[in-house]
């Protein structure tokens, strides 16, 4: 698994249709976090090319400024994964008619979470490059930061940040000595949307300890980053 973290985050055990209008739509792996009552959906969702203009006009709608900013602070070369997971997270939520939690995030560039009710995107939370971003009740905040104290150039934000509405650029941060914090995102909004996901070792570089999930459906994804986890073989793909 690495450290690369992906997948939707459930406060109940979703029902069959709505299974169904996913697995339509993406191929699954459903996990129950043991002992928890949470459930953890991955996707099978392709990394999207650098400049994909069908991923952007998906994700737009949803939260317009926070889209807008990452194009503006992205480079060509810049793939935006994090835009197909917003998507599906949005879809997911109007599925099982109840809020989750979208995420993806790894050691180097992601750290992406987005808490999303039926009725549209409530919070997100992401990285990009220099960049932290907050997007909140159509509030876009933005805070550059430095990466360490040896560093001599604060990261430049580009002028056409202020032709995007409602956008609240801050001051150039300082991490501390430790640097950028693993799944710091994630672990925030985690934790702000349910108890109990402590199991999944988020924040460590243990993630996902064996019997910390339980696979109980699979659909068109024969494997998946939280295999792992898993305390035995679980219910066949299909």
């Amino acid at each position: 698994m690495g450290h690369r973290v992906q997948g939707v985050l459930v406060r109940s055990k979703p029902a069959v249709a709505a299974l169904a209008a996913i697995e339509h739509a993406y191929g699954f792996r459903l996990y129950e976090l043991t002992g928890r009552g949470l459930y953890l959906m991955d996707l099978a969702i392709p990394k999207p090319e650098p400049g994909d203009r069908a991923v952007i006009r998906a994700a737009r709608p949803l939260a317009p400024g926070y889209v807008d900013a990452l194009r503006v602070l992205g480079t060509d070369d810049d793939p935006l994964e994090q835009l197909p997971w917003l998507a599906a997270s949005a879809a997911v939520a109007r599925q099982l008619r109840q809020p989750v939690l979208g995420f993806l995030s790894d050691d180097d560039k992601l750290d992406f979470a987005a808490a999303v009710k039926p009725e549209g995107v409530g919070v997100i939370g992401d990285r990009l490059g220099q960049f932290l971003l907050r997007w909140e009740r159509g509030e876009l905040v933005i805070q550059p930061f430095s990466r360490d104290a040896e560093e001599s150039e604060p990261p430049a934000a580009p002028e056409e940040l202020s032709l995007i509405p409602a956008v609240t650029l801050l001051e150039t941060g300082k991490l501390a000595g430790s640097g950028y914090p693993l799944h710091g995102n994630v672990i925030a909004e985690m934790s702000a949307f349910a108890e109990g996901t402590e199991v999944l070792g988020l924040g460590t570089w243990k993630i996902g300890p064996a019997g910390s999930l339980r696979l109980v459906e699979a659909r068109g994804l024969d494997h998946g980053l939280w295999d792992s986890a898993l305390a035995e073989t679980g219910p066949t793909s299909r």
